[in-house]
């Protein structure tokens, strides 16, 4: 049998890679062009997808789990605008930031879960607040999401999306 620690953190590496490659999925569905590019690539975001059409790049950062909180990092945050930066043929280029809160969560120290409602949660990142934003790691709530950053309305139809019109 594993290590427990080891084997933890496969599980949540499978999270966040399923959740990847949905998202993948759903811009093509949308006739976008996508790809992930997450795994051991440090340089790269979790997910870019383009429409050549409308001139629209999305630079997506991933995260799913089971706890109330989700955390994205400045150093993630940092990456992808110097990637973005790169990307100026497109005229609407984007930092999302998608959280994905499962159905169930760990209750307690025990093998006991709880029940909830997954949820889904897409945040625009502005340029206006890339320096204001410096040095500060983004926290999703899972009740709440997270109030400071505007909600994203992606091109598919999200599911369990909450916080948003």
């Amino acid at each position: 049998m594993p290590d427990s620690a080891v084997h933890v953190a496969r599980i949540r590496k499978s999270r966040g890679q399923g959740f990847e490659r949905d998202l993948v999925k759903r811009y093509r569905d949308a006739g976008w062009w996508s790809y992930r590019t997450g795994g051991n690539s440090a340089y790269l975001p979790d997910v870019m997808a383009t429409n050549d059409a409308t001139g629209e790049l999305d630079i997506v950062e991933a995260k799913a789990g089971a706890k109330d909180h989700l955390y994205v990092d400045w150093d993630q945050i940092r990456r992808d605008i110097f990637l973005i930066n790169g990307f100026k043929r497109y005229p609407q280029r984007r930092l999302i930031l998608a959280f994905k809160f499962l159905s169930k969560k760990r209750a307690g120290k025990g093998g006991d879960y709880e029940r909830r409602e997954l949820r889904e949660y897409y945040k625009l990142v502005p340029e206006a607040m890339w320096a204001s934003m410096e040095g500060q790691t983004v926290c999703c709530h899972y009740l709440k999401g997270n109030p400071d950053l505007p909600d994203y309305m992606p091109p598919f139809v999200a599911r369990h999306r909450k916080g948003q019109r």
